[in-house]
């Protein structure tokens, strides 16, 4: 197995990855609700979407492969923010249409993100998903320590920031340096928890 940069040929296969992973995951039930099998239609969309939106913008993208098949994916943004390109924001207005709620849940979840996110420069994790068949094997840590070794090797960024809606991540994620700094609810009895990994002080920085 190895950890490689994506590239835009990788998309469909990486959308389909991560919509196996996050088949079960109450974040994206809160996102997308109704029927499972449509649910499963959307959230691979919103994969696609957000991982070809983030490659063209030249954000951070790293898959985990083996044998040519994907298995894994992370990816979120270094230090900077750019607005997306018109056709992926074309893209994304279209999903909308196809969920009527979606906008609004967005929105909730961005108001909790952004009460606790820090104020200093910092890489954002948004999505970390590996397949069902190689969960609990490794590949997770695998995944999220390539991407914060970017973090933590850009001079500008102070650590790596994530959210969780899975109680569960939370021992794993603490397992991997990151520390929590705050939560809210989505909805009713649907938490969603912000943690942050500060990057390691060094002798001599």
């Amino acid at each position: 197995m190895e950890i490689v940069a994506a590239r835009e040929p990788d998309v469909t296969s990486a959308a389909d990855c991560l919509a196996a992973a996050f088949a079960d995951d109450p974040q994206m039930a809160f996102f997308f609700s109704g029927d499972p099998a449509q649910r499963q239609d959307l959230v691979t969309e919103f994969f696609s979407i957000l991982m070809a939106a983030r490659l063209a913008l030249g954000m951070p993208v790293l898959l985990l492969k083996s044998d040519g098949r994907i298995l894994g994916a992370v990816m979120g943004y270094n230090t900077q923010r750019p607005e997306w390109l018109p056709a992926h924001r074309e893209r994304w207005a279209l999903l909308q249409q196809r969920q009527a709620s979606m906008a609004s849940r967005f929105e909730r979840a961005d108001a909790i993100s952004e009460t606790y996110k820090p104020q200093e420069p910092h890489f954002y994790l948004g999505v970390l998903g590996v397949h069902p068949s190689m969960q609990g094997k490794g590949a997770g840590v695998a995944l999220i320590k390539a991407y914060c070794d970017l973090a933590e090797r850009d001079p500008v960024s102070a650590g790596t920031f994530l959210e969780t809606a899975q109680r569960k991540n939370l021992a794993f994620y603490e397992r991997c340096g990151f520390q929590l700094l705050g939560q809210g609810e989505l909805a009713p009895r649907k938490p969603f928890w912000c943690l942050f990994r500060p990057k390691p002080v060094r002798d001599g920085n």
